[in-house]
């Protein structure tokens, strides 16, 4: 399916946008109580993007039928909206907290969906790329255990995330063909498969 409205919808998950927002979002909670925070987020992120990568190379050295390459638009997007999801609920309080929660699992959900509907990714892949954001986004949330989320000045890290979106949607790093070309090399070098 082509449509402009799915291509608007899965660009709000790209690598071009989701990495300066992840990087806004380090930054933010550099200046929070918790600034150990910081070090978790940092941790989580790293997790996702290299365990995303990582998995990319491994299937295009080792291709499987059900499985080319897990969508890092949702693993991404699962992890950074996720955060800011958690934020903006602990932030409020009644229906904002829900509307905060539906609106943060809506938005992952859609842009899940739009690589599917266009093609880009299968179901088993999206799903994949889910859980491999769930997994990082688990990983900062030890951290929840560890230490208080006291979050001060909210405001300023979503306008930032707002006007980092406005500025970026549109826009790719096209890391997956990079990552394609690293494994076709990988794989004319000898790389085995287990």
């Amino acid at each position: 399916m082509d449509s402009p409205f799915l291509y608007a919808v899965t660009d709000f998950g790209s690598t071009a946008v989701l990495i300066p927002v992840t990087a806004a979002v380090l930054v933010w909670l550099l200046f929070q109580p918790a600034r150990d925070l910081a070090a978790w987020w940092l941790v989580a992120a790293a997790a996702c993007i290299i365990g995303t990568a990582a998995l990319k190379l491994w299937f295009f050295v080792c291709p499987d039928p059900a499985v080319h390459s897990p969508s890092g638009h949702t693993s991404l997007s699962t992890l950074v909206y996720g955060l800011l999801t958690m934020i903006g609920a602990a932030c409020s309080d009644g229906w904002r907290r829900r509307l905060a929660a539906g609106l943060g699992v809506l938005a992952v959900l859609s842009i899940a969906l739009s690589r599917v509907l266009l093609g880009a990714h299968t179901a088993a892949e999206t799903g994949l790329g889910l859980a491999i954001g769930l997994a990082a986004l688990a990983i900062f949330l030890c951290a929840r255990s560890a230490m208080p989320w006291n979050f001060v000045h909210v405001r300023p890290l979503f306008l930032g995330v707002a006007l980092l979106i406005l500025l970026l949607h549109g826009q790719q790093l096209h890391a997956e063909e990079l990552l394609q070309s690293l494994g076709v090399y990988m794989k004319a070098s000898g790389a085995a498969c287990a």
